[in-house]
């Protein structure tokens, strides 16, 4: 029976990997170029560093202007600077966003493609060579989380770095940067890595069911193989020879280098199978919209009717205002140019404005009210919370708290604005460990190594991609003996 297993184990690994060979090969090469050039990308931290501060005195509507436009509990509301014009940015989840001119009170349309190439120029302190767009998808936008605030259009600078800058044309907001150099080196690394082309990532059901099966099929192969390979050894030892392997060529090649690399490549091939995982087999962190309000405390309604347009004015120097609330206290956070943040309360009880994140109890106190009945603590800062937090692309200043209830909870918490980030159960962190420190090797012991890190990378890609040529060799033989034939 197992000769007849392994016969057809053969059969199946030899065919698929024929067929999967060249893609095996791109995973490894363009992973390692992705190790050192990731995606381009926009951080929150960078925009508001880089926008302009907003003119408050041209603000002549308080942030009741935009009620109208509430259409749920939980819509998020700030105050931008559009082209030197104060606008309000009415959000909700699943919902394109709403702009409100802070100087007319008006509902404004899609914006002109002279305000974004205003926008984008002064936002990179450049001179713009063209605009193009509007226009809904393009390589460097094609992600879901740019889906509320599509179409965009392209600004392309007159700077040496050949920058485009992707600025919304339902807020006027600067969402994307990107670099030429940036641009090359992801078509050889994240862009092939991904299979991330546009018309085929714009339909995410598309992509995301295609890379998953891929990946499972690549998986497989690779299992089977790592299986073939130590039955041909074992069986070499039973009948006495002292090779690792009973092949010459190229075969013996790929089955030796593959006795080594095997594991390495199952468990990269393992994880990135994960990468694909979107809440299939493990749960995504994602934020039950009650807990969420509990912990708030305040409709976005009751918020912006506490906020007076004196109080609004006063937050000068800001490039984003936000209305939050945090454990049923409504208030304004400033954000500013240097990276700080400046909060000022609306209920009264504080009379001064505060240059500085929220306070640690407040926050604490305000979990308790989403998560009634648990104990909640400040986590560890140790190796496994450094872990999770580059897992889920969670900034040093974010505050870690466990809850501890039915299932202990890893809770994230921004200190500057109070809005929850993400939720852990024990299922989202054991996918923080076979998904993101498997693939990336970010392991708490190497963390604070990034050279030795790197090195290790390096030597295990190229390994696994000296294994996989090895496999696209002895596919175009068979191939060619079987067309020959």
């Amino acid at each position: 029976m197992w000769t007849s297993v392994n016969r057809w184990l053969t059969w199946l690994h030899r065919w698929v990997g024929v067929t999967l060979c060249l893609l095996f090969c791109m995973w490894f090469a363009t992973g390692a170029v992705l190790h050192f050039v990731g995606f381009p990308e926009l951080t929150a931290q960078q925009r508001h560093a880089l926008s302009e501060p907003i003119d408050l005195a041209t603000l002549k509507y308080g942030p009741t202007v935009v009620q109208p436009y509430l259409r749920g509990p939980a819509a998020d509301v700030s105050l931008i600077s559009v082209a030197g014009k104060p606008v309000y940015i009415v959000s909700d989840t699943g919902l394109p966003p709403v702009a409100v001119d802070a100087a007319s009170g008006q509902r404004l349309a899609d914006f002109s493609a002279r305000t974004a190439q205003t926008v984008a120029e002064r936002f990179a302190r450049a001179r713009a060579m063209g605009v193009v767009g509007p226009f809904l998808y393009d390589q460097w936008i094609v992600h879901q989380r740019f889906d509320p605030f599509r179409p965009f259009y392209r600004v392309r600078l007159s700077d040496a770095a050949r920058t485009d800058i992707y600025v919304s044309a339902r807020t006027g907001e600067a969402l994307q940067r990107t670099t030429r150099q940036e641009r090359v080196l992801n078509w050889v690394g994240a862009v092939l890595h991904w299979i991330y082309f546009t018309p085929l990532r714009q339909r995410w059901w598309a992509w995301n069911e295609l890379v998953w099966w891929l990946s499972a099929v690549a998986l497989l192969t690779s299992a089977v193989g790592t299986w073939l390979g130590f039955v041909r050894l074992i069986a070499g030892r039973a009948a006495g020879r002292s090779g690792l392997s009973p092949f010459r060529g190229w075969m013996k090649w790929h089955h030796v280098i593959g006795l080594f690399a095997g594991i390495v490549v199952l468990v990269w091939i393992f994880s990135g199978w994960l990468s694909m995982d979107h809440g299939r087999l493990f749960s995504t962190g994602a934020i039950d919209p009650a807990e969420s309000e509990r912990m708030y405390g305040m409709a976005q309604s009751d918020v912006i009717s506490a906020a007076s347009l004196t109080d609004v004015r006063s937050m000068t120097r800001a490039t984003e205002i936000e209305f939050r609330a945090i454990d049923g206290r409504p208030f304004l956070v400033a954000w500013r140019s240097n990276g700080g943040t400046r909060i000022q309360w609306l209920d009264g009880l504080h009379s001064n404005a505060v240059s500085a994140p929220l306070a640690e109890a407040q926050l604490l106190h305000a979990l308790c009210r989403a998560w009634p009945n648990s104990i909640v603590r400040p986590s560890a800062a140790d190796g496994t919370d450094e872990l999770y937090r580059r897992a889920e692309s969670i900034g040093a200043d974010a505050l870690g708290v466990d809850v501890l209830s039915a299932h202990t909870l890893r809770v994230y918490v921004d200190r500057q604005d109070g809005r929850l980030l993400v939720v852990m159960d024990p299922s989202r962190r054991a996918y923080a460990w076979v998904y993101y420190a498997l693939h990336t090797l970010k392991f708490p012991a190497l963390l604070n190594l990034p050279a030795v890190r790197t090195v290790l990378v390096v030597i295990l890609m190229v390994f696994g991609l000296a294994f996989s040529t090895t496999g696209v060799v002895l596919a175009f033989n068979r191939l060619k003996r079987q067309l020959s034939a």
